[in-house]
């Protein structure tokens, strides 16, 4: 396509959002979006109130992408993208919590660890005008989302074959899979460009794993061969070494595929040289030398707006399954997925949504992966998702040692205080030493057979809760120098 060819239909594009924003500019710079909340209280159908935000989303990207200030593309209905608000975040107590809980739970094997990330993470109009990406799961690129802590990704793969019949193309897209001639899928990005996102954010940032979750589209073995040999190439350290966490040929099954390994944690991930956990649900023995499957450890379909808060959870799955399975929720913001429900009141689809208060909740039982739609770094799903510090903790002026509190949440305090001890047994369970300074906490945990510990998922911190009885415990966190 010529440049001059790719300008006009983009301006093609651009002529209608431009219009949308003239005619709703008096209102652009509100902070909240009135027209979504008329919209959610009037009509019947939450169809139209989908459609309608689709609209003006894809007018405020049209509007940054000619290079107008953002704030100037912000609608009244649609999501308010703001480079501001990304940077504020990424100065926040929130990003460094986050970060910090990210951390915490690197230790911990896989059927254990909390993962934040995005549903059809690809699906983004700011990669372009296409009929799929119209009708976008994200506001931001794959890199984007990554910077506000996104740490599981999902790439919808298909196989689009060559128009003269010989070989094809591994590209991402919102579609149709190949027996429905992946139906939806137009112009969308090859896998390479994807993944070159990706990989340089990842050789930016080192010490960083993620999970890379491939929706399986394809049809024929090429694609397999070929979406592999993308990966070893697209998934590459500075050294030329591969990113790509691969299952053992000894795991490799009779079916054709390693299953995923539940009980491997980040840190053997990050000490085996490696950055990068591809996952599939179903086995495919073509591009089993790079994907694990997680067929029967991954579970998805459990109710959002029954979900309660710890220890009601969600009554679909028991405790067992929580402790043995990783259990995913994720969202569905297309107007496909309204409009195959025209029936759907806008109240319904919210409950059906990820909130912050199902975030809170959903930290707080144990859920390993979030699958967010439209996140942005303020838009509070974020902050519901910290589960350790107390706002504005750790506050090094009031001491040096940490404890949970009548909250639940952690706070910083005077080491000689009077306080039991969190101590964690041979299995993991959680007992409380007599009440002790922080200097003889160890020693009072060890005189119960047990360890001074501290949780490292919001499950953790839920149980020592329940165990504390909303009192105060010491956490085996110190920090090494008073500061004021």
């Amino acid at each position: 396509m010529s440049l001059r060819v790719a300008q006009a239909r983009r301006i093609g594009c651009v002529l209608p959002a431009l219009l949308l924003i003239l005619l709703l500019s008096p209102r652009a710079h509100a902070a909240t979006a009135p027209l979504d909340s008329a919209c959610n209280q009037t009509s019947p159908s939450a169809a139209f109130c989908v459609g309608l935000d689709k609209l003006a989303d894809a007018a405020s990207t049209e509007c940054r992408a000619l290079g107008i200030p953002d704030s100037r593309c912000v609608l009244p209905a649609g999501q308010k993208v703001l480079a501001s608000e990304t940077a504020a975040y990424l100065r926040s107590w929130t990003h460094r919590t986050v970060e910090f809980q990210y951390a915490l739970g690197d230790s911990l094997p896989l059927s254990q660890t909390q993962w934040l990330g995005t549903h059809n993470s690809f699906n983004s109009f700011s990669y372009g005008p296409t009929p799929s990406r119209m009708d976008s799961n994200q506001q931001l690129t794959l890199s984007q989302q990554l910077a506000i802590d996104m740490r599981a990704l999902e790439l919808d793969t298909h196989w689009m074959p060559a128009a003269n019949g010989q070989g094809g193309q591994v590209v991402i897209c919102h579609g149709r899979d190949y027996s429905q001639a992946n139906l939806g899928c137009t112009t969308e990005s090859p896998l390479p460009n994807m993944l070159s996102e990706v990989d340089r954010w990842l050789n930016a940032h080192p010490t960083q794993v993620i999970v890379l979750y491939l929706d399986d589209n394809f049809g024929p073995a090429a694609a397999y061969a070929e979406a592999t040999q993308e990966l070893n190439a697209g998934l590459v350290g500075r050294d030329g070494s591969s990113l790509i966490y691969r299952p053992t040929p000894s795991a490799i099954s009779s079916s054709g595929c390693a299953q995923l390994p539940l009980d491997t944690s980040r840190d053997q991930v990050r000490e085996a040289g490696k950055q990068v956990i591809v996952v599939a649900a179903d086995c495919a023995s073509g591009w089993s030398g790079d994907v694990f499957s997680w067929r029967n450890e991954e579970v998805e379909s459990g109710s959002t707006p029954g979900f309660k808060p710890y220890p009601a959870c969600d009554a679909t799955y028991s405790r067992g399954v929580y402790a043995t399975h990783l259990v995913r929720y994720f969202e569905d913001s297309t107007f496909v997925s309204a409009v195959t429900n025209p029936t759907r009141t806008p109240a319904e689809e919210q409950a059906n949504a990820l909130s912050a208060a199902d975030v809170t909740s959903m930290t707080s039982c144990g859920v390993n992966l979030f699958g967010f739609d439209q996140i942005l770094p303020d838009d509070g799903r974020l902050a519901a998702a910290v589960w350790s510090w107390a706002d504005g903790e750790p506050r090094l002026k009031n001491g040096q040692c940490t404890f949970q509190g009548a909250t639940g949440r952690w706070s910083i305090g005077d080491c000689a205080t009077v306080r039991p001890a969190a101590c964690t047994t041979a299995d993991g369970t959680w007992v409380l030493s007599a009440p002790v300074d922080y200097a003889t906490a160890a020693e009072a945990c060890s005189a119960r057979g047990a360890t001074f510990n501290l949780p490292r998922s919001g499950l953790q911190n839920s149980v020592l809760h329940t165990v504390l009885g909303g009192g105060a415990g010491w956490l085996h966190l110190r920090f090494p120098g008073h500061r004021s």
